[in-house]
């Protein structure tokens, strides 16, 4: 029984934890493990409502010329049955032709709002890697992804060009605009210390790049006290109304 019980409160303290863990409040910061279309949340049946690519391209050396490291933000938004939308946008389609390895650490996205948000990312799409950590800014406009395990693009044939995994931001919107922005962070990498196993070490300076056009969700607008405070007298004016004709 004791046993039992002890079980019961490790279960119901893993899943408080776990629930906690799904939002991203304004200000918060969360580690992100991946997840499947098992996952009621992020996954089920959903049905695609946007899905346009957005070029980007960085320039890690530019007194060099022909030093162009690129690619494409897939600007996905789907809708799950309840009518909720789920922004995906994906880095995918990654090139280099500056030479090297270049390292994509971040992707910033901008126009959230005060949007509910809960976010991860899916393990059963297209890609390669998914963030590891997501933040958001105390506003709440700002959602930050972080590639603890950059996405390595590589310049040379057989090398690797990397793509992310699906990220998953779950919302309580219903509608959604073209007007965010994305900002994507990278630099190059020390080659010969990738090469001999030595892991990612950076080279040259953080560069970024700002893509405009990004979906984002439209929050409701709530009403104003005023015009509930009217709704309120005009239903009582109304049912005032309904009783002296009873009486009469």
């Amino acid at each position: 029984m004791k046993q039992t019980l002890l079980a019961s409160v490790a279960a119901l303290a893993f899943t408080s934890c776990a629930a906690v863990a799904a939002t991203l409040d304004p200000g918060g910061v969360e580690n992100l493990f991946g997840t499947t279309a098992a996952d009621p949340v992020h996954g089920g049946v959903q049905v695609v409502a946007n899905d346009n690519l957005l070029p980007f391209t960085l320039d890690p050396t530019p007194i060099t010329p022909f030093s162009l490291v690129g690619g494409n933000i897939q600007n996905r938004v789907m809708t799950k049955p309840t009518g909720d939308l789920v922004f995906a946008p994906r880095i995918r389609d990654t090139y280099n032709i500056d030479g090297g390895f270049f390292a994509i650490t971040g992707m910033q996205l901008t126009g959230y709002g005060d949007t509910s948000l809960e976010v991860e990312y899916r393990t059963d799409g297209l890609g390669d890697k998914g963030p590891t950590s997501a933040s958001r800014s105390a506003d709440g406009n700002t959602v930050t992804l972080r590639y603890g395990d950059p996405l390595l693009i590589g310049a040379l044939v057989g090398q690797s060009q990397e793509e992310s995994l699906f990220p998953s931001l779950v919302t309580d919107a219903t509608d959604y605009d073209l007007t965010g922005t994305a900002t994507i962070f990278g630099y190059l990498i020390d080659d010969a210390t990738y090469l001999a196993g030595g892991g990612v070490v950076q080279d040259g300076e953080l560069i970024s790049v700002m893509i405009d056009g990004l979906a984002v969700p439209i929050s409701p607008v709530p009403l104003p006290a005023s015009a509930s405070l009217l709704g309120a007298g005009v239903a009582g004016f109304g049912l005032l109304r309904r009783k002296r004709r009873a009486r009469s």
